[in-house]
């Protein structure tokens, strides 16, 4: 049961924070309004005193989902773009889709149950969570790798530095997705951890970072101590 006290802002993000799980489980055609306002613990006539529609409410998880920005990394786009500098944003970007990160306002998992169902549906969610929180970083990231290839730490590839970041993107994304069930879709044999560590090498190869370079810039350990506290 809603609490009474709470302002109509605290009841409406209540009730959203109520119906995401749902919508993650369910996603949006299957959920219905009787569903969230159980969920929520309020009437549908309540539910539909703070949002319209189904439809409403889905939206304004959406705008949920995306407010503010990764505060950690915009420090990291803060930094002069360096060889260095693009490891540690790709294994924090990795990190974040396979580890978690503390600054997300939904849990992994139902982060990650949302853009699955969102793309069985019409992508809404996905479209929007993707522009709010990675495309429009991606010119700036651009020029990290614009870096490593002018100290000879990258190869240049017949695939644009916008692709080849966004396939490295998907892959933290789909190894996540592996682990949504309770029992895994995939045996890694190995920890998460160290499935994130190889993830991520791979996505650092794919970019087109030379073995030496990685070598000498990609310290899994260390760059798990500089980010641990952050999830």
């Amino acid at each position: 049961m809603l609490d009474q006290r709470l302002s109509a802002e605290q009841r409406r993000e209540a009730i959203v924070r109520a119906a995401l799980p749902l919508f993650a489980r369910k996603g949006f055609a299957n959920t219905t309004t009787r569903e969230l306002a159980d969920a929520a613990g309020v009437s549908e006539a309540l539910l539909y005193k703070h949002f319209p529609s189904k439809e409403f409410l889905y939206a304004e998880i959406q705008q949920y989902g995306c407010k503010g920005r990764d505060p950690e990394l915009q420090k990291l786009l803060r930094l002069e773009p360096s060889t260095s500098a693009l490891v540690h944003i790709v294994y924090y970007a990795t990190r974040a889709n396979i580890i978690g990160r503390s600054s997300e306002r939904m849990c992994l998992e139902t982060r990650h149950r949302m853009i699955l169902n969102s793309c069985l549906e019409d992508g809404s969610f996905t479209r929007f969570l993707f522009h709010n929180h990675f495309a429009e970083n991606l010119s700036r990231i651009v020029e990290f790798m614009d870096a490593a290839l002018a100290t000879g730490d990258l190869v240049a590839s017949p695939v644009s530095k916008q692709n080849l970041l966004l396939f490295a993107h998907h892959l933290g994304n789909m190894v996540a997705t592996m682990y949504l069930p309770e029992k895994p879709v995939v045996d890694y044999k190995a920890s998460r951890e160290e499935v994130l560590n190889q993830a991520v090498w791979f996505a650092l190869r794919g970019l087109g970072m030379k073995d030496e370079a990685i070598a000498r810039f990609y310290n899994p350990k260390s760059l798990n101590l500089c980010f641990k506290d952050e999830n």
